[in-house]
């Protein structure tokens, strides 16, 4: 299983992935994506600091998109997760 990255539609929870999905577009904003989701039919724009790593067999990332089961959403560290340490 590989590290994947992509974007959860957040009505029906299927993730889609950046580089093998069709249902993906840029926008004429920077940084800004549409995400149409093939199955429930959902549409938003999202931006690309929202994509997140996931881990999904190759056959899976080839289809280009995982139904809830076929993924397993890796943690992000954010900044505030980053600190291990405080100040005394």
């Amino acid at each position: 299983m590989e590290v994947q990255m992509g974007i959860m539609c957040e009505k029906c929870r299927r993730i889609y992935f950046i580089l093998t999905s069709s249902g993906i577009k840029p926008t004429d904003a920077p940084e800004f994506y549409v995400l149409s989701c093939r199955f429930c039919m959902e549409k938003r724009e999202f931006r690309k600091d929202l994509i997140r790593p996931y881990r999904v067999p190759d056959q899976v990332f080839d289809s280009g998109s995982a139904a809830e089961g076929e993924y397993d959403p890796i943690p992000v560290l954010t900044d505030n997760s980053k600190k291990t340490a405080r100040k005394l």
